[in-house]
């Protein structure tokens, strides 16, 4: 994700503005990591959005940027935890206090914050492409849908959707150019 810079006394304060910078920057990025634990979008974002709220009721504890965002995705990862052991009985891990020892405490998490964060990037970048291309990107890679349900929903033809598909890429590749990790996620593909 692109950096973020946050008037942390302006956000301790209550600045609306400040706040609603945080909310735009971690909303999306939130919602995918809280996907993949639940797999139910409205869900995702309910968690999101509360976690959201828990960070509003506690800004003037936060004392960095950093802790901003620690504390959303623990809020976030703890949320989702507590909605599947509602649903079924699950021990309770705990979360370290600091974002960066996640690497070493719990590599699970981390590796889903990271994921998140390159969804998140990934559909900056789709914004970016002309509509043919995005809708077809997104239908394809995003949806997981096949080109014969493209061709049924779009009534485009295979081969314009094999081209709107390697344009996209390739146009993506430039854009997220040095980025490994979407790189390993173009890889993964079939």
């Amino acid at each position: 994700m692109p950096s973020f810079v946050v008037d942390i006394n302006a956000f301790n304060a209550g600045e609306r503005k400040t706040f609603d910078g945080v909310y735009r920057y971690y909303s999306r990025p939130l919602q995918h990591f809280a996907f993949s634990y639940v797999h139910n979008h409205a869900l995702a974002e309910e968690i999101a959005s509360d976690s959201m709220l828990k960070l509003w009721n506690n800004r003037q504890q936060i004392r960095t940027e950093q802790q901003i965002k620690a504390f959303l995705y623990i809020a976030t990862r703890n949320a989702c935890i507590d909605n599947l052991r509602s649903s079924r009985t699950r021990p309770m891990q705990y979360l370290p206090e600091n974002i960066d020892d996640l690497a070493i405490q719990a590599p699970e998490v981390y590796n889903r914050i990271l994921y998140a964060e390159l969804l998140q990037q990934i559909e900056e970048a789709v914004d970016k492409l002309p509509p043919s291309q995005q809708n077809v990107f997104r239908k394809s890679f995003l949806e997981g849908k096949t080109t014969d349900e493209i061709v049924s929903e779009t009534g485009m033809t295979e081969s314009s959707i094999f081209t709107q598909k390697s344009k996209a890429v390739s146009t993506l590749r430039k854009l997220l150019k040095g980025n490994l990790l979407f790189l390993l996620w173009l890889a993964k593909l079939p």
